[in-house]
């Protein structure tokens, strides 16, 4: 049997320019946050994004990420939108969305 367990550094450097990134979790949460943010110290580019309801792990990717596919992107009545994603995908207009509710 194939051994599934890994670092979390072994795991960030699977993910490469480009590549589909789907994030687990709802809103705030059961987030992969610690895996986010290890992965934004890396220099990825063109990153796609998608959840059914991504919270702030993918918020936390935005900056690497050229489209974000979602049915609500946001961190609950608590902390409202999510803060990366408006800055992504209104005012520098960076991240194409798709919504799919």
């Amino acid at each position: 049997m194939q051994k599934k367990l890994m670092s979390l550094s072994q795991a960030t450097e699977l993910i490469k320019d480009d590549m589909l990134l789907a994030f687990g979790g709802n809103a705030m949460h059961r987030n992969p946050v610690l895996f986010s943010l290890a992965l934004s110290q890396k220099p990825l580019k063109g990153l796609k994004l998608c959840g059914a309801a991504p919270g702030i792990a993918t918020d936390i990717m935005m900056p690497q990420a050229d489209t974000a596919y979602f049915g609500f992107f946001g961190l609950e009545n608590e902390a409202g939108l999510a803060p990366g994603m408006r800055k992504a995908m209104e005012g520098e207009g960076q991240v194409k969305a798709i919504e799919g509710s």
